[in-house]
């Protein structure tokens, strides 16, 4: 499985799921880390572009680029399984949300949330809650993120983070304004002032795209990403995406066989049909892979709407709501699950009833002490 780098060669900028048409909304924030799919219809672009016109793939002649690439209606066989972020020569991994962020001797630490079960009488579904023991105030936990190796020493041992990094630590700000112009005169238009943010990284960053069915990348360098189809580089490389290594392993088939309960940490935000509960989902069960769960509690980051521009159709794409990365679900094996099956998960699972071949739902297992 190969892992294809991008890097910025300039600055950059990505749209969320609204509309944007200058004069009628003159200011574009933006957002990052952009979505699976961004990634994904760059890199497809860009194969696209270096092996045939968009014209002769509309008609689906070549059939190295329909096989990996598909056609306008459908998708290939080129699959993402992660889109990771990287700074520095860091990777790094969103903060599960049941951790929350304080600041400790002016440093930005975390500590997680204890699973309790709540004996007092009750109205919620579920009498499991997610406690916490600190006096400090909190802060903000999305946004944030962690190294790879401090990031699974903390959920293996449940244990604080003592170094986390805000997005504002790996991103400087730009602004930028203009004025659209008439596409046949190239004149400015009037009343279409516009205003974004552009982004660019404080040292050498980018992200790390997982592939689990991918063609060779080696020839092309370049892709366009984002608004304004900013250029990015991309190097090739053979390594794919692991967490646990077989100690670990070993040391979570011993908790969960002790606990019987497990958590799943969403690291790419996941499509749920039924806003804050998966398609599954029924009578407290949900499952994932081979494995059936009942659902416990969860810290569940507010969802957001993920939706775009339909080219093929050319039209807005249908709005779903998205489960933000870091989020997290706490869960209870059924009687009759493999523990097997469930350690199967534990490097990486897609979470998800949407756009798993984009990357969305990327979750890691681990398990509860």
């Amino acid at each position: 499985m190969a892992t294809l780098q991008l890097q910025p060669i300039d600055t950059f900028f990505f749209k969320d799921h609204q509309a944007t048409e200058t004069g009628a909304n003159s200011f574009m924030q933006g957002i990052f880390p952009p979505r699976p799919s961004t990634i994904y219809g760059s890199l497809r672009s860009a194969y696209i572009h270096a092996n045939e016109s968009f014209e002769a793939y509309a008609q689906g002649t070549d059939g190295d680029v329909k096989k990996w690439m598909g056609t306008p209606e459908q998708l290939g066989e080129f699959a993402i399984q992660y889109v990771s972020l990287f700074h520095n020569e860091q990777e790094l991994l969103p903060l599960p949300l049941d951790y929350q962020a304080y600041e400790k001797d002016g440093t930005l630490v975390a500590a997680p949330l204890t699973l309790t079960e709540d004996t007092a009488p009750s109205s919620a579904a579920s009498p499991w809650r997610l406690q916490s023991s600190l006096t400090e105030k909190t802060k903000g936990a999305s946004n944030v993120f962690v190294t790879k190796e401090a990031w699974k020493q903390a959920l293996l041992h449940t244990q604080a983070i003592d170094t986390l990094t805000p997005l504002s630590q790996l991103l400087v700000p730009e602004q930028k304004l203009g004025i659209a112009l008439e596409h046949t005169t190239r004149t400015t238009k009037d009343q279409h002032l516009y205003q974004l943010t552009k982004l660019r990284f404080k040292e050498r960053g980018g992200f790390n795209v997982y592939t689990t069915s991918s063609p060779s990348f080696a020839q092309i360098e370049f892709t366009k990403v984002g608004g304004e189809n900013r250029p990015w580089t991309i190097s090739e490389q053979k390594q794919s995406f692991s967490l646990w290594n077989e100690q670990e392993l070993k040391t979570l088939r011993e908790t969960i066989t002790r606990t019987n309960i497990v958590k799943f940490v969403l690291l790419s935000p996941a499509i749920w049909q039924n806003g804050a509960k998966p398609a599954s989902f029924a009578d407290g069960r949900f499952t994932v892979g081979g494995a059936t769960f009942e659902w416990l509690t969860g810290a569940i980051g507010r969802p957001s709407i993920y939706g775009g521009w339909d080219m093929v159709q050319n039209r807005p794409k249908s709005r779903a709501y998205m489960i933000p990365e870091g989020s997290v679900v706490y869960a209870k094996l059924c009687d009759g699950t493999s523990i097997d099956d469930v350690l199967a998960l534990a490097n990486g699972c897609h979470f998800t009833d949407e756009g798993q071949q984009q990357g969305f739902g990327f979750a890691i297992l681990a398990a509860v002490q």
